[in-house]
């Protein structure tokens, strides 16, 4: 009985222990499967994220082709892939048949009312382990879209101050990456202009908006600003709000207070991508790589012209080059044909009498910068010496008319002797005609380029100098003359797209006299137009021409006083540095000086650099759009305000009166210069995943 009963009792303990290692056995499989599941979603989520870098790295890569002025083409299609840890990430764009769709950003919208050239992608990428296994797959529509800077009447890679002394009004939209400072003498006016089509206002900046000066704690004037209208349909006669001082120091504008404008004024919206400040660079800019037409002033290496043998020798050449800095000979031979081509020029040119291209050469003698009364009238004080050309009697001085007696032709390739106040330096410019070399092109089978090249939007002209401080603070330019009208087939409002120039130099970009300025109906019409240059410098329409009153004076031009650049040495006090009203329609891109603590840039009322007295009611007429994308590299005079030396001693300029509107033309993307900057844009649409 006991035996049986230890015996049922081993057998109870050897079930129970059978329990027990099963419990533990299924424990154990239980905590194993755990492990793996958890192993399993851990690799799963890693393998996702690792998908979606994939996707943001593509739409990165895509921003940038457009950035970089191109669209993505071939090869930009093909699966890429990168490695991640011990992952592999596989990624392909495809683009949709649709592209590219031109829209109008909506009204609620950042830039509501601004054109943007669409495009609409989507993507597709996957993530897979050391096994080659895909973990996960995602996949994205997107769009990438960019926005024309030259649709804003300013936009600034830095911070925009605006201070203008008379009243000003600004009609369009502005914006800044940096922070914006609005002031005034009297009254700024941010308002529309709806009889032109002007019919949105937005003031937006990437930092804050400050009611007041930037260089010191000032608040005063009056400061209005419109109110939002939409683009397609105006909300009526919104008056405009002013934007208070609040007491005599600088503000800053919390974004309550800003709210009032109802999407008319917003801050702290961030950095937009924009291009950088070398897109002008001679060598990698994509001026230089898409440009047409490279016509360069290369110092130190001398040449010859045509002409009875022997030819004019050039101290200096000036040539065609390719896009990789070489000399190109049948063009440069062709150069030299339209620079030399009196016949023409006589019948022909827009400023007669005038070598279409020259430059102006720098005197020697005791003529050193920061000494402009010098004898730079002499001809022995430039190397080599300048022709003698007595004009009314005189005798013994360099006297160059601009634009020669009727039928003669001046077939001097260079003149002296520019003397620039703002950086106390004699400067060396390169000269052309633009209106000249477009129609002697046209005339002469387009040696240099097919005049309807509509490639880019129109036609890329880029002019350089390029000697030993090309690439530092210099004292090189170039100046563009004799162009109050573009002679291409159309224009605005003639034709649906018409051809347009743009004129871009990585240095100290001059204009003189009225340029593109078209005389509507019937007459020339202007064309879409851009100015590029380090900096942006306007000339009048009087400058080279005199006053004519003085007796003995030839073709408007007197002895050693307004021919070449002679009166740029004369004093602001002198009429002999006094402008004239002057029309110019073309979007301007340059560079701008940053305000330190007491040292004010100027403004965006300053953004063009004047050298003439434009006082007493002479007004700038200037309808396109202010684009800074940085600092000057090459220039480096500060601004120090107006008026003569009997004032502060600047001697630079008197402001003119400011008639300055945005061209309501460039919303219409078909009306905008030939490469136009933009800021991209890419928006995610579309989003799906899956995990393996």
């Amino acid at each position: 009985m006991l035996r049986n009963e230890r015996g049922m009792a081993l057998i109870g303990v050897i079930v129970l222990a059978s329990l027990l290692m099963a419990l533990a056995g299924t424990f154990a499989v239980g905590v194993r499967s755990d492990t793996q599941m958890r192993g399993a979603l851990g690799s799963s989520v890693t393998g996702f994220y690792a998908a979606e870098s994939g996707l943001n790295r593509g739409m990165g890569e895509y921003r940038n082709i457009f950035l970089n002025y191109n669209v993505p083409s071939g090869a930009d299609f093909d699966q890429r892939n990168f490695s991640l840890g011990e992952r592999q990430v596989f990624y392909q764009m495809s683009p949709r048949p649709s592209n590219p769709e031109e829209i109008v950003i909506p009204s609620g919208e950042l830039f509501a009312g601004l054109n943007a050239l669409q495009y609409r992608y989507t993507v597709d990428s996957r993530a897979e382990n050391s096994r080659s296994d895909v973990e996960a797959r995602v996949g994205a529509e997107f769009l990438v879209g960019y926005i024309p800077l030259f649709q804003f009447v300013a936009f600034y890679r830095n911070d925009l101050e605006i201070l203008p002394g008379p009243t000003m009004n600004l009609m369009g939209r502005i914006h800044t990456n940096g922070d914006l400072y609005m002031n005034a003498q009297n009254q700024l006016n941010v308002i529309d202009n709806p009889p032109v089509g002007v019919f949105t206002v937005q003031v937006s900046a990437g930092g804050s908006i400050y009611r007041g000066r930037k260089d010191r704690d000032e608040c005063k004037g009056v400061v209005n600003i419109d109110m939002l209208k939409d683009e397609v349909a105006p909300l009526g006669d919104l008056d405009p709000r002013v934007l208070p001082c609040g007491g005599t120091a600088t503000r800053k504008i919390p974004g309550a207070e800003l709210a009032d404008w109802q999407g008319s004024v917003i801050d702290d919206i961030g950095n937009i991508a924009i291009p950088e400040p070398d897109i002008i660079e001679v060598g990698g800019g994509v001026f230089w790589e898409r440009a047409d037409l490279r016509i360069v002033l290369k110092l130190g290496q001398a040449d010859s012209l045509p002409g009875p043998p022997p030819g004019p020798v050039l101290p200096h050449s000036i040539e065609v080059q390719d896009s990789l800095g070489n000399r190109n000979v049948a063009m440069t031979t062709a150069l030299h044909a339209f620079m030399s081509d009196g016949v023409w020029n006589a019948a022909n040119s827009a400023f007669p009498g005038t070598m279409p291209i020259f430059y102006t050469d720098v005197p020697g003698c005791d003529c050193a910068d920061g000494f402009e009364v010098c004898a730079n009238a002499i001809p022995g004080c430039y190397t080599p010496p300048m022709p003698l050309r007595p004009v009314g009697g005189g005798t013994g001085v360099y006297s160059d008319v601009m634009g020669a007696a009727p039928g003669a032709f001046d077939l001097e390739y260079r003149r002296g002797g520019f003397y620039n106040h703002r950086e106390d330096k004699w400067m060396m410019l390169l000269n052309l005609n633009v209106s000249d070399l477009i129609a002697w092109n046209l005339a002469n089978g387009e040696p240099f380029f097919s005049t309807t090249d509509n490639t880019d939007g129109g036609l890329v002209l880029f002019l350089s100098v390029e000697g030993a401080d090309s690439n530092d603070v210099n004292n090189y330019g170039v100046r563009v003359f004799g162009s109050a009208d573009i002679p291409l087939p159309g224009g605005i409002n003639v034709s649906a797209d018409p051809t347009g120039v743009t004129v871009v130099s990585d240095q100290a970009m001059y204009v003189l006299g009225d340029y593109n300025r078209g005389t509507g109906p019937g007459g020339v019409a202007r064309q879409p137009a851009a100015l590029i240059g380090d900096s942006v410098n306007v000339m009048s329409q009087r400058y080279w021409r005199g006053s004519g009153a003085a007796t003995g004076c030839l073709a408007d031009c007197c002895v050693g006083d307004f021919c070449r650049d002679g009166q740029s040495v004369q004093t602001l006090g002198s009429t002999r540095r006094n402008a004239e009203t002057t029309w110019v329609n073309a979007a301007f891109l340059g560079g701008v000086d940053t305000t330190a603590t007491g040292d004010y840039n100027g403004g965006l009322e300053n953004y063009p650099r004047f050298h003439e007295d434009w006082g007493g009611g002479r007004a700038l007429n200037y309808q396109g759009s202010f684009v800074s994308l940085g600092e000057p590299v090459r220039v480096d005079g500060d601004w120090c305000g107006t008026g003569g030396s009997t004032t502060n001693g600047c001697n630079i300029y008197n402001p003119p009166v400011r008639n300055w509107n945005f061209d309501p033309a460039f919303n219409d993307v078909a009306n905008l210069p030939p490469l136009t900057p933009r800021f991209v844009y890419v928006q995610q649409v579309l989003f799906t995943e899956d995990f393996r």
